[in-house]
């Protein structure tokens, strides 16, 4: 849905809150990122949002905006922020006060106010959780400590840092909700103290189809149509590791073509490895691709290919799988029970392991064929419908434990 023109916090028509549908909620989501910016954060949140709204619950986000003022459009809130971008590539600060905003918010009276980040917009949470007495949940979506190259140049201390910061933040909200087995497990590492809930992200079943090659793409990128085609979608930056992508594919004697979907801090360094790997013929870089072309790249791969090590959610691997395209990629805890070694694709630790799946995936189309059938059937238990309903179920169990555990 467009977002409607933004119109001032004082305009009448948001003085009074729609009247609320027995059995339904008022949620507020709160997130430091958000559309246009493209990542796993945003992509979560998004369909959280639409979700939530289909089930008949009323939403609205609060988010860090791009200009100095705060904007209403009737959805989302805008915080006025200024550039963090050297504490992280795109990031903004926003207002941490704002009388305006949280006499608004105050009116329309959420009842769960449901975190994504732990900044300025967790802080908007923990107050207005003790204004309102309402539950406070918080999905932990970023494993900081596979981050510390961006903050802190001691990775042993900056491992410390993340544990004592995440203890610090969590342990003041109702509920955690954990993407995954892995996260629940690393912040029972860290001995966070409310409840852990595993609720694993989906994806739009409607949207991300199986479906054929698009001709038109698949042209404009001059792709080959007899070789197989590769597909990295995502954040061009150190943690998502496709520098080894491209040294493994190196060794790798068979016919592929690679499409790099996505941009980011590592985008010019990348083109120069493959250019020195003698790959520069083989790879296309396309640059950050709008969400709603996303199901158009991954129709057009044979094979999903990723060794990002830092995955909390690994959407793009779910959006991959849904589109009935098999995956091959790193090993990785925050993938068990969804990439499914020779079922509906390969999970490798050794540059051995990546040459002998994807050369047996290059040269069998009909393996190719049955993998992507399979990726399919494992997507369907993974819909925006069951994530929603998992989240639901979280908001009841923080309900159900009171207010919020510690004051702002």
């Amino acid at each position: 849905m467009p977002d409607q023109p933004s119109v001032s916090l004082r305009s009448p028509r948001h003085r009074e809150p729609r009247r609320h549908r027995p059995g339904r909620r008022r949620v507020l989501l709160l997130t430091d990122s958000y559309r246009p910016t493209v990542n796993g954060v945003v992509s979560s949140v998004d369909e959280l949002r639409r979700g939530l709204r289909e089930a008949g619950h009323e939403v609205r986000v609060l988010t860090v905006g791009p200009t100095r003022r705060t904007t209403f459009d009737g959805e989302v809130y805008r915080l006025p922020s200024l550039d963090a971008s050297h504490l992280y590539p795109h990031a903004r600060l926003g207002r941490p006060v704002d009388g305006d905003l949280l006499a608004d918010l105050v009116r329309w009276r959420p009842q769960v106010l449901h975190s994504h980040t732990e900044f300025v917009a967790f802080w908007w949470a923990r107050r207005l959780a003790h204004r309102l007495s309402v539950p406070h949940v918080h999905t932990y979506h970023t494993l900081y400590a596979d981050y510390t190259h961006y903050f802190c140049p001691h990775e042993r201390l900056g491992r410390a840092l993340c544990a004592s910061f995440a203890r610090h933040t969590l342990d003041r909200t109702d509920l955690v909700v954990a993407p995954t087995e892995k996260i629940r497990r690393l912040l029972q590492g860290y001995a966070v103290r409310p409840p852990i809930a595993v609720v694993p992200t989906g994806v739009d079943l409607g949207r991300f189809t199986p479906g054929p090659r698009p001709p038109g793409l698949a042209a404009s990128l001059a792709l080959d149509p007899d070789v197989p085609v590769l597909l990295s979608l995502g954040r061009l930056a150190t943690e998502k590791n496709l520098a080894e992508v491209l040294d493994r594919l190196a060794g790798v004697a068979d016919p592929w073509q690679l499409v790099v979907a996505g941009d980011g801090p590592q985008a010019g360094t990348l083109r120069r490895q493959a250019d020195q790997l003698g790959l520069g013929d083989r790879v296309r870089f396309v640059g950050a691709v709008e969400p709603s072309r996303a199901p158009e790249f991954y129709r057009l791969a044979d094979v999903f290919v990723s060794a990002s090590r830092t995955e909390t959610q690994g959407l793009t691997v779910l959006e991959a799988l849904a589109s009935g395209v098999p995956v091959l990629c790193r090993d990785d805890a925050a993938l068990d029970g969804v990439v499914r070694a020779g079922r509906n694709g390969e999970r490798y630790t050794t540059p051995e392991e990546f040459t002998r799946s994807l050369t047996l995936l290059l040269r069998h189309p009909d393996l190719r064929r049955r993998w992507g059938r399979e990726a399919v059937r494992t997507a369907a238990g993974l819909g925006a419908e069951s994530f929603v309903a998992g989240i639901c179920a979280a908001y009841d169990q923080a309900a159900g434990a009171g207010s919020s555990a510690v004051a702002a």
